[in-house]
């Protein structure tokens, strides 16, 4: 267990935790499953949540473990299925975070084999970003190898009948995707239900930029800012 007295707002640690905590306050929970991991600086190791709900997690909760899902510095189990962030990471080296969620309507989209239309602005930013990947019964339910070739180059890759991976360049920009995300799937399915249309390659084009140039870091900030007066816990013990 890492020691809270030497945890920062700014480590690792503490923003693994606040992105679970943000993931949960925007409908992004997936009871004690899902993982959110960053790379380490090393290049060797990663650090990822463990089974827990979201809204429960401590910054000296956040395990540390190599590419072969050795755990360092803790007496605590991982989920076996954080095998395709290694995988993930070994194969992107642009990646810098991976988040997986169980989101309700992302999970629900998956089951349509198709991505998320740009049905609102949002969605934009994942115009022509997302991947399928569909489980055959003929091996690990999430085998990191089949899942790095879904997934490509993309950042989001929906699981048939399972959830999502979103890959990014950073913890801040993973986490806002995979909320970002779960609202493209909701207007996507609601949307289509009463027969809207999406936006135009001129609007997704704009909207693209916009939201990679004012939105994400704003919105980050942002979150991190509720979280002080929803979950006062986080914040405890570490150095101001």
């Amino acid at each position: 267990m890492i020691d809270a007295r030497v945890l920062e707002r700014t480590s690792i640690q503490f923003k693994v935790a606040a992105s679970r905590r943000m993931l949960y306050r925007e409908g992004c929970d997936s009871a004690i499953a899902g993982h959110v991991s960053v790379r380490d600086d090393d290049g060797a190791t990663f650090w990822v949540s463990p089974f827990e709900y979201f809204d429960q997690t401590v910054p000296s909760g956040i395990l540390r473990v190599d590419m072969d899902l050795k755990v360092f510095g803790a007496d605590m189990h991982v989920s076996p299925a954080i095998e395709f962030h290694a995988a993930i990471y070994r194969a992107r080296p642009d990646v810098m975070s991976v988040v997986h969620t169980h989101s309700h309507h992302a999970s629900v989209l998956s089951s349509a084999r198709r991505p998320a239309g740009v049905y609102n602005q949002e969605a934009a930013i994942f115009h022509d970003d997302q991947a399928l990947y569909e489980e055959d019964g003929t091996g690990p339910l999430v085998e990191g190898r089949r899942i790095c070739a879904a997934l490509g180059s993309r950042r989001v890759l929906l699981m048939k009948n399972h959830g999502v991976v979103i890959a990014s360049q950073s913890l801040e920009e993973a986490t806002i995707e995979a909320i970002m995300f779960e609202h493209a799937a909701r207007y996507d399915i609601e949307c289509r239900a009463i027969g809207g249309t999406e936006c135009t390659p001129l609007q997704i084009s704009e909207a693209k930029r916009l939201y990679r140039e004012l939105y994400m870091q704003n919105m980050w900030d942002a979150n991190l800012a509720r979280l002080h007066r929803s979950d006062p816990d986080l914040f405890d013990h570490l150095n101001d």
